[in-house]
């Protein structure tokens, strides 16, 4: 890797509204909230965000409406350092928004409106949006906008990434395998995974995948237990790091952000699972789908847990890499 390393982020941008409660109400019921607050969202957007605050170079791509609300999250992704040239501006849809409804236990229930997400169409990817990058990362359940992709990233010899979600899922293997096929990173959580494999068994879920999509590597999440790797017919596993959990929204956005970064450090595989589950934990301990760490703290946070080597490994790559680390 290099300073001038460039993550490209493709999907969504919303604003969430989160709500923390311990009752879901019944029909012409209310019940009291324990807190509200709202923030900046969207998977693509979170990652973006996440990948940014580690110190990588990060531009995201995806479609707001010609609204306050729109112009709000783009001066936030800035503020961040995301790069935002490429946002689409509609006149005619509003912009995304997400109500999270978040458990005592930090659990999470969404309501989505997609609005002017919807707005993005497989011509948005140009060259001209990857003329400098690295790495893409797409992480919507579009399977036209995984396929135009693949189509201009393949071809420049970029790394690509895909976290496509239970959208992506629910079309079922035999539709999405041909999308999906020669990705680098496929993403997915447990619910994906044996959606996808036809499996309530994750481990043989995920071979049934691995058997039938040529990936590079499967990732599998598992909240709290942690996340899988299938790579080259081996399987490796890294248990998540105990915290007590906040919020868990974005949990899963802040993982794949730091495996992807981690990956452009050129770290060992385990390495890479276990900076990624270091990053996610630092995460739900806070609250938004936006809290996620700086490489600083994630690199304290190891160092404090016994991970000396590791932190080593990877102040060596960067100081070599980057010209500052954020």
């Amino acid at each position: 890797m290099n300073n001038r390393a460039v993550v490209l982020s493709i999907g969504n941008l919303n604003l969430d509204i989160y709500v923390k409660t311990d009752v879901i109400p019944r029909p012409d019921e209310s019940v009291d909230a324990y807190e509200a607050y709202m923030g900046g969202g969207g998977s693509a957007a979170n990652f973006a965000v996440a990948v940014a605050r580690l110190g990588i170079k990060s531009r995201f791509l995806g479609s707001v409406g010609n609204d306050q609300l729109g112009e709000m999250l783009i001066r936030e992704l800035e503020s961040e350092g995301v790069d935002t040239r490429f946002i689409k501006r509609l006149s005619h849809e509003r912009t995304g928004t997400v109500i999270v409804i978040v458990g005592l236990d930090g659990s999470k229930r969404m309501i989505r409106y997609a609005g002017a997400n919807l707005g993005l169409t497989p011509d948005d990817i140009t060259k001209d949006v990857i003329d400098g990058v690295s790495h893409v990362h797409v992480a919507l359940g579009r399977t036209e906008i995984i396929e135009a992709a693949k189509r201009i990233a393949k071809p420049m010899g970029l790394s690509i990434s895909v976290d496509g979600g239970t959208p992506l899922a629910r079309k079922g293997l035999d539709v999405i395998k041909d999308v999906v096929d020669g990705v680098d990173v496929w993403f997915m959580n447990s619910f994906e995974a044996r959606e996808l494999g036809h499996s309530d068994n994750v481990v043989k879920a995920a071979e049934n995948i691995v058997s039938r999509v040529r990936v590079r590597e499967l990732i599998i999440t598992l909240g709290p237990r942690g996340a899988l790797l299938f790579r080259d017919g081996e399987v490796k596993y890294s248990d998540a790091f105990k915290v007590s959990p906040v919020d868990t929204t974005g949990a899963g956005d802040t993982f794949a952000a730091a495996y992807i970064v981690a990956t452009l450090l050129d770290l060992d595989p385990m390495d890479k699972l276990v900076f990624a589950n270091a990053v996610a934990s630092l995460k739900v301990a806070r609250k938004g789908a936006r809290s996620s760490p700086r490489m600083r703290e994630v690199l304290d946070f190891l160092e404090s847990l016994g991970y000396t080597k590791l932190v080593r490994e990877i102040r060596d790559r960067l100081s070599n890499a980057m010209e500052k680390l954020i």
